[in-house]
């Protein structure tokens, strides 16, 4: 199946699959919440929503591969059609009722992120990219290009770092204070592909995260380089399956950024 074929099944897929896990948000309280670790949540609306995109995918590409969070445990290892998919990102927000969680699925061709969704179901808003052809968002209003802020300092600029208690890590505390130090502000909004998406649309002017997990990245790294942005080097040396350091970043800022990484070690 051509690369046409997968991008026009995934912009189809995203939006399907986030009005399901929408409904599944606006009936939260009926959840049964489950501890995967500590700050680290399950619901039937994680594993019903993976479940969905994955047999869509089985059903239009059977010979693909599949990574998907809920079910990381049982991935057979990558495949040169490979599909990496995060059901809800920002499960303890889509929990307690606040509407910043997205949808998230990446498409990987022989080892190269290719195609990338972060569907926003509560805002109605599709962040979608393939690689060559830029990062767009479509909503009620039509279909718009996405391009990465111009902030040309980090003083001024607004970056978002999160963190998360069952990884502790004193970078985090460092690249803060680093950024904050050179004038930036600090958000931290809980849904890495979705603020990844915010980068690319120059909502944002940086996102970083210590420890971060491919289907938390992929997506929305594709959708920060095709508009334009700065993505350091993803998955790391260990592969897919190990967590990794992200940081995207408007063009403007990046060494700025990456100098302080640098020396938080």
């Amino acid at each position: 199946m051509s690369l046409d074929s997968r991008y026009t099944f995934l912009r189809r897929l995203a939006p399907a699959a986030g009005a399901l896990a929408l409904a599944f948000w606006r009936q939260r309280a009926t959840l049964v919440v489950e501890l995967k670790g500590p700050q680290d949540f399950v619901s039937r609306a994680d594993r019903e929503v993976e479940a969905f995109i994955r047999s869509e995918i089985a059903a239009a590409f059977p010979d693909d591969g599949f990574l998907g969070e809920e079910t990381a445990a049982s991935f057979a290892g990558p495949t040169s059609h490979l599909w990496i998919v995060d059901p809800i990102d920002g499960t303890t927000n889509f929990l307690r009722g606040l509407a910043y969680w997205n949808v998230s699925i990446a498409y990987v061709e022989n080892g190269v992120r290719t195609l990338g969704a972060v569907y926003d179901a509560s805002q109605g808003e599709l962040f979608h990219a393939r690689r060559g052809g830029g990062a767009w968002c479509t909503d009620v209003r039509g279909e718009q290009r996405l391009a990465a802020a111009p902030t040309p300092t980090l003083r001024g600029s607004v970056f978002a770092v999160d963190h998360h208690d069952r990884y502790p890590d004193p970078r985090f505390v460092a690249i803060r204070d680093g950024l904050m130090n050179a004038g930036a502000s600090y958000r931290s909004f809980g849904a890495a592909a979705l603020q990844l998406a915010h980068v690319a649309a120059g909502r944002l002017d940086a996102y970083i995260q210590c420890e971060l997990a491919a289907w938390d990245a992929m997506a929305g790294l594709l959708l920060v380089e095709e508009a334009g942005g700065y993505a350091a080097p993803f998955p790391g040396p260990k592969g897919l399956t190990e967590k990794a350091p992200v940081v995207a970043t408007a063009p403007g800022i990046a060494a700025e950024v990456s100098a302080i990484i640098a020396v938080a070690g």
